[in-house]
């Protein structure tokens, strides 16, 4: 559901360590704009002329109200790239990106993007930071909580959280703000103020459920849609989660056995690490100094699945566990999701777990400790969502989407967060839709050269009927990483 974003983290180290949380544990910074409305251009950082040398690229803030028809005057912003279409032939109808999280961001990765695309050199590209995430104002950053894909890893966290929402609360934040339909509404005053009529949208992960809202709310002028590890409204973010973990890391698993190198390497590494996870559920494990819990541990496993290398590199890295070795984990731990957590929270507890029941986690297989350790994770996520006090979303939020919009859909044979089969589903219902599952890939297809030829004829023709013949070839083997 998820995908990795990079973040500047405040340190709130005493927090983690007592379970409590004050004011100046979180980020002091503006919650709102004193721009106007609108679009304002200003000058990119001297660095993107460095890193992006084939496109024009243009930076600039775009200027909302929080809370649209209240009349109360508080407007933030979020800040948007351009980069220009390179290719003489340039159409009209820019592509743009929907990063993914919630709670991730774009922007500081927007000139590699630039640099690197090759599905769309004769677009533009539109990238830009969702409200309350990134660089925008607000951004409702909670410090180094532990907050990751599978949930909260601890208790303590569950406590800070709380106490961030009732900081950016305490500062006049309208959290009931910050979620897929409002940023739908951000995306047509944002292209409205370029003067663009008819556009393209790519979502990553979370950002396909954005754009998702866009093609329910402000379908106008919305020429293609690509959805890369589509996550539809009707999808259940909490109960399945800890069985879709399990069986990712087992089909991984069950690829090394079939490979000779990798079985040899790590001999019935499955049996080994359940055995020692089981006792890990019982009692963390302390070394040299350092707390480890079966909890974290769940966590890890689920965001190596989001990783092409951490995947591929999963045996090696389950077994150093197993061996004591715990730098990787350790890694993971200090920076877990990399969301500006706050935002996570308000998008999720509206639009996903107000629909979900806890009690649902109850169901988890008691013979399987990898499924164990994430459900306590997403449990928690529960306990942190009356603080944020976001309301309600409409029934829509919840319901599948039915849209004649030309759409593609990538999907990955290995991902937990958004398995192939809720594309396989929603897909039924989009008309003018095809959905294309890579085998040995992973979330969001990275890395995949012919998903990028794929959606490049997509942008072409509008046609999701696209050539497929290079998916034989794309990955036919799991390449696995043993260093």
């Amino acid at each position: 559901m998820t995908m990795r974003a990079g973040l500047v983290w405040i340190s709130a180290a005493l927090a983690l360590t007592t379970g409590c949380a004050s004011a100046d544990s979180f980020p002091d910074t503006p919650v709102t704009s004193d721009l106007p409305l609108g679009y304002h251009a200003r000058a990119c950082p001297a660095a993107y002329k460095t890193i992006v040398t084939t496109r024009t690229v243009e930076c600039g803030d775009m200027v909302v109200e929080e809370t649209r028809g209240s009349g109360n005057g508080r407007r933030i912003s979020f800040p948007v790239v351009i980069a220009r279409a390179v290719a003489p032939d340039k159409k009209p109808d820019p592509l743009i990106y929907l990063h993914g999280g919630p709670g991730g961001d774009i922007v500081e990765a927007a000139p590699y993007i630039a640099k690197g695309d090759k599905t769309a050199l004769d677009r533009d590209l539109i990238l830009f930071d969702h409200r309350g995430t990134g660089q925008s104002t607000p951004s409702l950053d909670c410090g180094e909580a532990p907050l990751s894909d599978a949930g909260v890893t601890s208790a303590a966290g569950v406590e800070v959280l709380k106490a961030c929402a009732l900081h950016w609360r305490a500062k006049g934040v309208d959290t009931s703000q910050y979620h897929s339909a409002v940023i739908a509404q951000d995306i047509r005053d944002l292209r409205q103020a370029l003067h663009i009529t008819t556009y393209n949208l790519f979502g990553g992960s979370y950002g396909t459920r954005v754009a998702m809202a866009v093609m329910q709310h402000d379908p106008e002028g919305l020429r293609s849609v690509i959805l890369s590890s589509t996550w539809p409204p009707e999808g259940n973010a909490t109960a399945p989660l800890p069985g879709l973990v399990s069986r990712e890391v087992r089909q991984v698993l069950a690829y090394c056995r079939a490979d000779a190198t990798c079985r040899q390497r790590f001999p019935d590494l499955e049996a080994r690490f359940d055995a020692r996870l089981k006792q890990w559920l019982d009692a963390p494990v302390t070394h040299n100094g350092q707390t480890y819990t079966a909890d974290e541990v769940g966590a890890f496993l689920l965001d190596e699945l989001y990783s092409d290398r951490g995947a591929r590199r999963l045996p090696r890295t389950m077994d150093d566990l197993l061996k004591g070795d715990f730098a990787a984990l350790d890694r993971f731990k200090k920076v877990q999701a990399g969301y500006t957590e706050g935002q996570f929270f308000t998008t999720l507890c509206r639009e996903e777990f107000a629909f979900e029941d806890p009690a649902a986690l109850e169901a988890t297989d008691r013979n399987d400790p990898i499924a164990l350790s994430v459900a306590r994770d997403a449990r928690r996520f529960f306990e942190v969502c009356p603080a944020f006090a976001t309301g309600s979303a409409a029934a829509v939020e919840n319901q599948p989407l039915t849209s004649d919009i030309p759409t593609l859909m990538l999907s990955a044979d290995i991902d937990a967060g958004c398995p192939a089969e809720l594309s396989d589903e929603a897909v039924k219902r989009l008309s003018h839709g095809r959905n294309y599952t890579f085998v040995n890939r992973m979330h969001t297809v990275q890395g995949s050269a012919c998903a990028q030829k794929m959606m490049a004829q997509f942008l072409q023709t509008a046609d999701p009927v696209v050539d497929t013949s290079c998916m034989t070839d794309d990955r036919p083997k799991f390449p696995f990483i043993y260093e």
